[in-house]
């Protein structure tokens, strides 16, 4: 008897199969959206190390749960809204942590740019992630989702659990505010 490969099976029908207890289809879901967890994870905590952590705690709790997924929305929005309300929680926990961990929130620089470049792009991008951390949560987690993930206001919307519209007018409200935010830095307040 072959064995099928579940990397060619939807999210559904290996959430189908997870829940008959498939364990490799489960590893499956978590492969597929690991990374989208760990930017989650990362926006909300302010820090890439924790999100890890995060992340893991998450999805096994996630396996755990497997039945409380209701089917409505898609299995990448289960997923993630469960990662979402881990680093939600992590964060009530340890608010003093994130200010600290605010330096590992900047992305990797591309190797591939001159050390002008290189410096150039460090700066701008700790410069964002300084105003990041300095923004409330709510604003992080929206901002987060919709530019760094890049999800839609839709998928915004289900791994938050808000409606649609409250989704557009707190990303409208956030970029202001990170626009603001960035202006105080550049003028030497944020250092």
């Amino acid at each position: 008897m072959a064995t099928l490969d579940v990397k060619v099976l939807d999210d559904d029908t290996l959430l189908a199969r997870a829940l008959a207890g498939d364990v490799v289809a489960f590893g499956e879901l978590v492969r597929r959206h690991q990374g989208a967890a760990l930017r989650v994870a990362a926006v909300i905590s302010g820090s890439t190390e924790e999100a890890k952590d995060i992340v893991q705690e998450a999805f096994v709790s996630a396996h755990r749960s497997l039945g409380t997924y209701r089917g409505t929305g898609s299995v990448r929005s289960w997923l993630l809204r469960v990662v979402a309300n881990h680093a939600r929680n992590h964060v009530r926990g340890r608010v003093r942590r994130l200010w600290r961990d605010a330096r590992h929130a900047a992305l990797e620089l591309r190797s591939d740019v001159g050390p002008d470049e290189h410096v150039e792009r460090h700066a701008e991008q700790a410069a964002v992630a300084r105003a990041l951390v300095s923004l409330r949560l709510d604003d992080r987690e929206v901002l987060g989702c919709r530019f760094v993930i890049g999800l839609s206001e839709a998928e915004t919307a289900e791994v938050l659990g808000l409606p649609t519209g409250t989704v557009k007018s707190r990303t409208s409200r956030a970029v202001g505010r990170l626009r603001a935010a960035l202006e105080v830095d550049q003028e030497g307040g944020l250092r």
